[in-house]
């Protein structure tokens, strides 16, 4: 399903694991790995760009020693920037990129890239945390959570999951949160009843692809119950939808994953619908 990978990477350790994720996923599905770095004008001229050679080599080096085919490359300039118009170069089918979370100055800094890109990629974009956990020796993934809201902003995710979860004969648990503080029981059974919906349409499409499915429903905020439930030991990759261009589903949606993904225990899989893929 992804026939080229970028990976991109600073040579920080939450980089590395990215890489070693985005390798191993791209082994399994038997893709191209292109791996990128790119030099801050600000930071160093030629000092900093042999630096992010030798980030790229590294990195490059285990993608080849698994058998990948690799492309290293290294650019100047914006982080975000480049990568985005590098994916579109190589028409990537998946961007991989590390992010550094939300402790400290530096990680601040460092993980908005993850989010930029996120934001600014018009292509799925895998994100790994520093607090990810993952099997280094492991090439396939067991288990795959969708986060589900069943509106528009959520189609491509869905897909996206399915299509992993068949692809690597995984188990695929579909996840809808309830998020509604309200005290009226007609319009709290009308979310329930929606999600109820939802899910059992993923199960039932997961079904007919030959993949085990779960399903849940349960209340509370979204991003907490996401994190929760990507945080158990049964969950390998979270999928979920990210903001689309109307503004009340960046409302709903964007600020969900821009929660979740500094957050989440485990690689976060973000897909925006083709529909939404529109210059702002």
């Amino acid at each position: 399903m992804y026939d080229d990978v970028l990976i991109a990477t600073d040579g920080s350790d939450v980089a590395t694991t990215a890489g070693t994720v985005g390798i191993s996923l791209a082994r399994a599905l038997e893709a191209s790995v292109h791996v990128l770095a790119v030099a801050e004008r600000k930071r160093g001229g030629t000092a900093e760009r042999d630096r992010r050679e030798a980030d790229v080599e590294a990195l490059a080096g285990k993608a080849r020693g698994v058998g990948c085919e690799v492309e290293p490359v290294v650019r100047t300039g914006r982080p975000a920037s480049e990568i985005s118009t590098y994916a579109d170069e190589i028409d990537a089918d998946l961007v991989v990129v590390g992010t550094h979370g939300r402790t400290g100055v530096r990680q601040v800094v460092l993980g908005s890239v993850a989010l930029e890109v996120i934001r600014e990629v018009q292509r799925p974009v895998l994100s790994v945390g520093s607090t990810a956990s993952w099997n280094g020796n492991s090439e396939s993934i067991e288990d795959v959570l969708l986060a589900t809201d069943g509106w528009s902003g959520s189609t491509a995710a869905t897909e996206h999951a399915l299509a992993l979860a068949e692809a690597c004969d995984a188990r695929l648990h579909a996840l809808y949160a309830v998020d509604l503080d309200a005290d009226v029981p007609e319009l709290r059974q009308g979310f329930e009843e929606h999600g109820e919906k939802t899910t059992a349409a993923v199960a039932e499409r997961a079904t007919e692809r030959g993949v085990e499915a779960t399903r849940t429903v349960v209340h509370g905020p979204a991003h907490e119950v996401v994190l929760e439930h990507a945080g158990t030991d049964s969950v390998d990759l979270l999928v979920m939808g990210t903001e689309s261009k109307s503004n009340l589903e960046r409302l709903v949606v964007g600020s969900v994953s821009q929660r979740v993904v500094p957050s989440a225990d485990v690689p976060v899989l973000t897909v925006r619908t083709v529909d939404d893929q529109v210059s702002s």
